[in-house]
């Protein structure tokens, strides 16, 4: 519950101290003249932050109610012209400026339509983009289609799930492209692999022989190609021989000797006939062992070669060469090492032929060896393809990967490297666009969503005709009642009480009773907005403007039903602030009947305006205003005590009082007494009997008559005297609370009387 408004820096009141209004009750009365600040404080209340330093106080501080306000701002806010059809109106929230903001919205150039205008332009202009986009993947794509055939037919298994589908290969490739940005390998490299992993009868591969070196610094008789093979020198011949060295020519020439029938077969003379065996004991046993030991390095020599012959021809047949052994170098190390074997042969040849010559032959170790390396090397090819037999699930896999990187980054080199140049410029533009593109959706969306907000507080007029209609039926005003308007949705019209629809502007006082009507019916049930709290603490700032009496009876009963929710602690109102400043009105929501239902804890406060200062707010446990003609004479006694203080419209007060007491006496001739004064007095006399003429609001209007206390008192001084010439200063005397003993039997009896009509 609220427990003080401290207010602060708002109009009327003290600027510097402010004004504190509490401790408040459940049920609070304020009542005070027009000007003097009570819708101030339903200002304030509504939005505490408009006064700079104004405070609300909550007791408990957890008990914060949601405050709902009824005022000349809630009036003007809520209850508008539906354009320019008389008769025809609005209420809620939707003026003429939300119906405007709407127009502005909805209408065939508003901003919604625009929006949307420009947000299909940005649809158009993807839609070229992603034509160009999908212009550079179709190219790629129908290249990637084409070259498949480029593949070897061994690895061609990597289209597998993709020969039927141009766009999934391409989102392969490029999947594929984005991961690798070259290749390091090329498909030759790959097909060998392709017989182990993907060949489904493939077997492993025996690992293919070294060839054997021969190691000819290890084979008899190779010491001998280093030394001259010769004859005994213990015969005759050998000294002629070792000095011609012939031996080589004369050992060729023994064969001939045998057949030349004692005839040199060279220079046809007699040879001696010894000659035979001294050739026979020149050759001995130790020449003919080393000649047949360099025959026999010959032929192991020999031996050597055609095994190797046969080796290297054998080779290509083995299974596993074609795909491992590299044909190429093989063929180059074949070649060298038949160099060396043919100069080999050739230097055995040779010291055969003579055998005293001194010869070398070449090591051919490291030609067999170039041999063996590329063997060697086949045979750890063979080796990883045996092993990709062994694993040949997760090899296969491997193996189409690394197929998919070649085919990207080798056989689509160029046509890859185009789309790689194109599309990153297209999809920046792309990307530019749809963000575009998401604002302008974005921008639509707040659009639509404040259209909605707006569309939804022009709330259905049919729910609230039918209980404000149920409200008037309930108090029993019949004078008119609420109709749905069939120009305006969700408009209403006023409809007479003889059926007829009003077709002129409404009045003020309709216009005020019928947006309190609003305003009461919003307080009952659900809440009409998500944010609005349930319990709430109702301000009603002056509901009363026109003096219709059964408008009147209508708004007090519906306050008084408001007060009776509060003290029973029903419906969503847990305290009400009433202000007020018709004193009847104030009068008949403040009455207490005696054995009637209990109305709870009330507060009564007065706002007072004084004279050339701040306003105040003085509150009460007692109602310090009984009956609207009491209440005049309360501020006739205040100013009378306190003419500096005296308040605005004090003049006013006066001409009132003179109305209704002397409305009562009847027959008074107002200008016999005004003759009874002379100059100022006169003046002042003449103008507090304008009523029977003029009405008494006729004459010095509240908001431009500032009295000063001279003023004050003349005109206290004036009225008194009215009373005395009248022979009514008894009358006087009681209601100013001057002592009871100078008021004589005859003026009691006619003040009983009159006052007793006054209060009525």
């Amino acid at each position: 519950m609220l427990q003080y408004l401290r207010l602060r820096g708002a109009p009327a009141f003290d600027p510097a101290s402010g004004t504190d209004i509490g401790p408040l009750k459940p049920v609070n009365f304020f009542f005070g003249s027009n000007g003097s600040g009570k819708t101030t404080i339903s200002r304030a209340l509504a939005d505490s932050t408009r006064f700079t330093g104004t405070t609300l106080e909550w007791n408990p501080a957890t008990s914060v109610l949601g405050i709902k306000v009824y005022n000349r701002d809630y009036v003007n806010a809520t209850l508008t012209p539906a354009g320019h059809l008389a008769g025809v109106f609005l209420l809620g929230e939707t003026n003429a400026e939300i119906q405007t903001e709407i127009e502005s919205l909805t209408g065939p150039s508003g901003s919604i339509a625009a929006a949307k205008e420009g947000l299909a332009g940005l649809r158009a202009s993807l839609d070229a983009k992603n034509g160009e986009i999908d212009g550079v993947r179709t190219a790629l794509k129908e290249a990637a289609w084409a070259k498949r055939n480029d593949v070897p037919a061994e690895l061609r298994e990597m289209f597998t799930g993709y020969n039927n589908s141009k766009d999934r290969l391409l989102d392969r490739l490029l999947e594929v492209a984005a991961a690798n940005l070259s290749a390091s390998e090329d498909f030759t490299a790959l097909t060998s692999e392709a017989a182990a992993v993907l060949a489904e009868d493939a077997q492993p591969l025996l690992e293919l022989p070294l060839g054997r070196d021969i190691k000819i610094e290890d084979a008899p008789g190779h010491s001998l190609l280093g030394a001259a093979v010769v004859g005994s020198g213990d015969v005759r011949l050998a000294p002629l021989i070792q000095q011609l060295g012939n031996a080589d020519w004369v050992q060729h020439g023994r064969t001939h000797l045998e057949h030349a029938n004692g005839v040199c077969p060279f220079c046809q003379q007699t040879v001696p006939s010894d000659l035979g065996e001294q050739l026979e004991a020149y050759f001995d046993r130790t020449y003919v062992e080393q000649m047949e030991q360099l025959s026999a390095l010959n032929q192991h020599f020999e031996s050597w070669e055609q095994q190797w012959t046969t080796y290297l021809d054998d080779l290509p047949a083995k299974p596993g060469v074609a795909e491992h052994l590299n044909a190429e170098r093989l063929a180059t190390a074949r070649a060298a090492l038949e160099l060396v074997i043919a100069e080999t042969r050739a230097q055995l040849s040779a010291k055969l032929s003579g055998p005293s010559s001194i010869l070398s032959v070449p090591d051919p170790s490291p030609q067999v060896e170039g041999v063996n390396a590329v063997v060697r090397e086949a045979n750890t090819a063979i080796q990883g393809f045996n092993l990709l037999l062994r694993n040949r699930s997760a090899a296969r896999k491997s193996l189409l990967d690394r197929c998919w990187v070649v085919f990207a980054r080798v056989t689509l080199v160029a046509e890859l490297a185009r789309y790689e140049g194109a599309m990153p410029g297209h999809l920046t533009g792309k990307e530019s666009i749809e963000g575009q593109i998401v604002s302008a959706t974005a921008d639509i969306r707040a659009k639509e969503s404040r259209l909605r907000e707006l569309q939804a507080k022009v709330t259905s007029s049919k729910p609230i005709i039918d209980r404000i209609n149920r409200l008037l039926d309930s108090v029993g005003f019949h004078s008119f009642s609420l109709a749905e308007s069939t120009a305006v949705q969700d408009g209403y019209t006023l409809v007479r009480s003889n059926g007829d629809v009003a077709t002129e502007t409404l009045s003020e006082g309709e216009r005020t009773f019928i947006t309190f009507l609003y305003f009461a019916q919003s307080l009952h049930g659900s809440p009409q907005d998500e944010a609005e709290p349930n319990d709430l603490l109702a301000v009603i700032d002056d509901p009363i403007s026109s003096l219709d009496s059964d408008v009147l009876y209508a708004v007090s009963t519906l306050v008084r039903r408001l007060v009776e929710d509060v003290a029973a602690g029903t419906g969503r109102v847990r305290q009400l602030l009433l202000m007020t400043h018709n004193a009847h009105f104030h009068k008949d929501v403040t009455y207490r009947p005696h054995g009637g239902p209990k109305l709870g804890s009330w507060k009564y406060g007065v706002v007072r305006k004084r004279s050339g200062q701040s306003s105040e707010v003085e509150l009460r446990d007692d109602n310090p205003i009984q009956t609207a003609y009491g209440a005049l004479w309360d501020e006739v006694k205040r100013s009378a005590e306190r003419p500096s203080e005296s308040a605005v419209g004090l003049q006013n007060t006066l001409r009132r009082i003179l109305e209704t007491y002397f409305k009562v006496l009847g027959g008074v001739d107002d200008p016999a007494i005004i003759a009874k004064f002379e100059g100022d007095e006169q003046v002042i006399c003449r103008s507090l009997f304008t009523w029977v003429n003029a009405g008494s609001h006729s004459i010095f209007d509240d908001l431009d008559y500032s009295p000063t206390p001279s003023t004050v008192e003349a005109n206290l001084r004036v009225f008194r005297r009215i009373f005395e010439e009248h022979g009514q200063i008894g009358h006087y005397r009681m209601m100013m609370g001057e002592p009871v003993e100078e008021v004589s039997a005859e003026d009691q009896a006619v003040e009983v009387e009159s006052g007793s009509e006054a209060i009525e």
